[in-house]
């Protein structure tokens, strides 16, 4: 915590600038799955997307490495730890934390928490929701067409650090410590995210600014089953993640995250004591791909609930981010164009994912 609850005296109409985006408001999907009477085939036509059966091929033996965050702080430890985590940004993208140190009276607060705002009415929760122009706040986002096929999933999204980048309206005060838990569930990750960043650095043979990751945004996403046509939408389309790097905790331990690993979607299988992360789009650009951001996606379940907390680590909105001239010292050519931080947050903003749009607009036409 910063200071007891300082964090709540912030300025009320604060300019979240990663929180800019346009978005047309549908059906809330909570609401729609609730009535098994509802889920006809006109009610969910807009979600239904064709040969979804056939594109999973689940690689028996393959998961995504296990990164053990005291062994990388510890001096004896630490080499080899840091040769692990380096592998798992180079080979993958993707990989697990354990032993990161959140406490589980945060963890706990933090899910108690959010499983009481989606349990609300409907008409509650929107009382925090988005407003036009705003991503932030309860809804869905990405949504630019009439036609456009539907994410299975509503959204909780908040602009969460700095504290002077806050805009409170959207912030929920239902259930009264909501704000409290995630004030303190936000701080716990700019640590964690710290930590993993200060290695990386070091394996890269860089310096990174705290700036490079100072900015989060928290997406809380609640995912209804679906039993009449689980194997027909998705959660979540497939795209990589515009961050420096994106923290994912599973709440409720119901697979579904994928990630696209040479031409095929691997499931990726919940930790109970462990956070995913991936390389984000503008850490594949300051390494000018030596670490890739990967597409994902999540399925949906037919029988349960699925709910995921991702905190997105990003620059700050004013800077230009471009390949780190140490890596290009060796003759390496140049991928990736340098780029304002806020051009390339409205190219993604403005649309709806799809696939790696970030490193389209950046990188260099061959």
């Amino acid at each position: 915590m910063h200071g007891g609850c300082d964090w709540m005296d912030t300025n009320q109409s604060a300019e979240a600038k990663w929180s800019h985006g346009k978005t047309i408001p549908v059906k809330n999907v909570q609401a729609l799955a609730s009535d098994a009477a509802e889920l006809t085939d006109e009610a969910i036509k807009r979600y239904i997307r064709p040969a979804r059966t056939s594109d999973v091929v689940a690689h028996s033996g393959q998961s995504i490495p296990i990164i053990d965050l005291a062994r990388l702080l510890d001096s004896q430890t630490y080499l080899l730890e840091a040769a692990k985590l380096k592998s798992a940004c180079e080979e993958w993208g993707f990989f697990q934390v354990q032993n990161h140190g959140i406490p589980d009276t945060v963890l706990e607060n933090m899910r108690n928490n959010m499983e009481h705002f989606f349990g609300l009415p409907l008409d509650e929760k929107n009382k925090f929701g988005q407003l036009p122009g705003d991503l932030q706040g309860y809804g869905q986002a990405f949504v630019e067409s009439e036609h456009q096929t539907l994410d299975w999933c509503d959204r909780l999204y908040l602009v969460t650090q700095p504290p002077q980048e806050r805009d409170m309206r959207p912030w929920p005060t239902t259930p009264a410590s909501f704000r409290e838990s995630i004030e303190s569930y936000s701080s716990e990750l700019m640590r964690v995210t710290g930590s993993l960043m200060g290695i990386i650095a070091r394996n890269l043979g860089v310096e990174l600014d705290r700036d490079t990751y100072a900015n989060q945004a928290l997406r809380m996403t609640y995912y209804p089953a679906c039993p009449v046509a689980h194997d027909k939408v998705l959660g979540i389309s497939p795209h990589s993640d515009i961050s420096i790097l994106t923290l994912v905790w599973e709440l409720n331990l119901v697979e579904g995250l994928q990630i696209k690993r040479q031409d095929a979607w691997v499931p990726v299988k919940p930790h109970p004591k462990a956070l995913v992360v991936n390389v984000g789009d503008f850490l594949e650009i300051l390494t000018n791909g030596k670490y890739q951001s990967i597409e994902h996606r999540v399925a949906v379940n037919p029988h349960k609930e699925r709910m995921s907390i991702s905190a997105f680590h990003l620059p700050k909105y004013d800077m230009s981010v471009g390949p780190i001239s140490e890596i290009l010292a060796g003759g390496e050519l140049k991928k990736y164009k340098t780029l304002r931080v806020d051009e390339v947050a409205k190219v993604v903003f403005s649309s709806k994912l799809d696939g790696k749009k970030t490193k389209e607009y950046a990188m260099f036409s061959v």
